[in-house]
C-alpha cells in the first residue's frame, strides 16, 4: 500500500455520537410527534362518532381530508432545525411582542410603574441576562448561572493532507466526547475598523530609531487609512462560551476550569483559545447587543468608574 492510499483510507478515531435527538419511538416519529397525530386522530374519531348518523362517510372523508393533511404538514415538517408547530408557535409569540425594546434598570416586577408606563408607550423592557461581570472574567446571568466567554482561533482544514486532517478531526472529537456541560460555539462577523491601529502607527512613528524606519510606519498607516476608505472590510471572530447552572462562586470556578480544560483539548487541533478579561467580555457583548455600531477599543465596565488622568490617557 503507497503513501497516498493509507492517507486516503479514512478510519474514524473519535466516533462522536448524534446530541440534542429526540428519541424516535413509532414509525421513526418522536414522543411529541406520535401525541400530536394522535390528538388530531382523536378529535376526528369523537367528530365522526358524533356526525355519522347525519354526514355520508364519504362527505366526512373529504372535509377531514385537508385537517389530516394540515396536521400532517405541521407534525412532519421542519424548518431552521425546527418541527413546525414550534416554529409558527415561536413566530405568532415574536408577532405579539413589541417591536421595540429599551434597557432598563427596573426589577423583574411586572407591577412596576415605570413598566406601565413603557407599555402604554408601546415599548418594552429588553431582558438582558448579563447582570454583571466578574474580575475574572465570568458573566453573572442571574438566575440562570454563570458562563464564561474565551476566543478560539481557526485552522486551514482544506490545505491540509488528509493524515493531518483525521488527526485535527480526531483531536476535535475529543474534545467534543469530554464535554461535560452546555458549550456554545459562536462565530460573528463584523467590520473591521483600521482607525486604532492606523492611530497607533502615526503615534509611534516618530520613535522608531531610523527615518526611513518612520517614513515607512507613515506610509504603511496611510495605506491602511485608503483601505479602510475604499473598502468594507470584515473580520471573523470565534467565540466559545462555557456555562454553568450555579452563580455562586463554586460554579465560576467550574466554568473556568472547563474552559482551561477546552484550552488544551483544543491545543491538540492546533487551535489556541484565549479567556477574556472583563473588558474584552464586556465588550463582546457590547457588540452582540449593537452588531451594526462602531467598536470601542476599551469601553469601561458599568461598575468601574471612569477616571481621567492629567496630561495623559484615561
Amino acid at each position: 500500500m503507497s503513501r497516498r492510499e493509507s492517507e486516503n483510507d479514512w478510519h474514524e478515531l473519535v466516533k462522536i455520537p448524534a446530541v440534542d435527538h429526540e428519541d424516535r419511538v413509532v414509525a421513526n416519529l418522536t414522543i411529541r410527534q406520535v401525541v400530536q397525530l394522535a390528538a388530531v386522530t382523536a378529535a376526528l374519531w369523537l367528530a365522526w362518532q358524533a356526525t355519522h348518523l347525519y354526514i355520508r362517510p364519504l362527505v366526512f372523508a373529504v372535509a377531514a381530508a385537508p385537517v389530516l393533511a394540515t396536521a400532517l404538514a405541521v407534525v412532519l415538517t421542519r424548518r431552521d432545525g425546527l418541527s413546525l408547530d414550534r416554529w409558527l408557535l415561536a413566530a405568532w409569540r415574536h408577532r405579539r411582542a413589541p417591536d421595540r425594546l429599551i434597557p432598563t434598570g427596573i426589577g423583574d416586577h411586572e407591577d412596576s410603574p415605570a413598566l406601565a408606563l413603557l407599555a402604554d408607550q408601546g415599548l418594552a423592557a429588553l431582558p438582558l441576562p448579563a447582570r454583571a461581570i466578574g474580575a475574572d472574567g465570568t458573566v453573572d446571568l442571574g438566575e440562570a448561572g454563570c458562563a464564561v466567554i474565551s476566543t478560539a482561533g481557526t485552522v486551514n482544514f482544506a490545505l491540509r493532507t488528509a493524515g493531518e486532517q483525521r488527526m485535527l478531526n480526531g483531536g476535535f472529537g475529543r474534545w467534543l466526547n469530554a464535554l461535560t456541560a452546555p458549550v456554545q460555539v459562536l462565530v460573528r462577523t463584523h467590520r473591521l475598523d483600521l482607525a486604532p491601529m492606523v492611530a497607533v502607527l502615526r503615534e509611534e512613528a516618530p520613535g522608531l530609531p531610523h527615518p526611513l524606519l518612520e517614513d515607512a510606519a507613515h506610509a504603511h498607516a496611510d495605506f491602511l487609512a485608503e483601505l479602510g476608505q475604499g473598502r468594507d472590510l470584515l473580520a471573523r471572530q470565534v467565540l466559545l462560551v462555557h456555562r454553568e447552572p450555579g452563580s455562586d462562586r463554586a460554579g465560576a470556578q467550574r466554568a473556568q476550569r472547563r474552559a482551561a480544560e477546552t484550552a488544551s483539548l483544543l491545543a491538540l487541533c492546533e487551535v489556541d483559545t484565549a479567556l477574556l478579561d472583563p473588558s474584552a467580555a464586556f465588550a463582546v457583548l457590547v457588540a452582540a447587543c449593537d452588531p451594526t455600531g462602531p467598536p470601542h477599543p476599551d469601553p469601561a465596565r458599568p461598575e468601574v468608574p471612569v477616571t481621567h488622568r492629567l496630561g495623559g490617557r484615561p
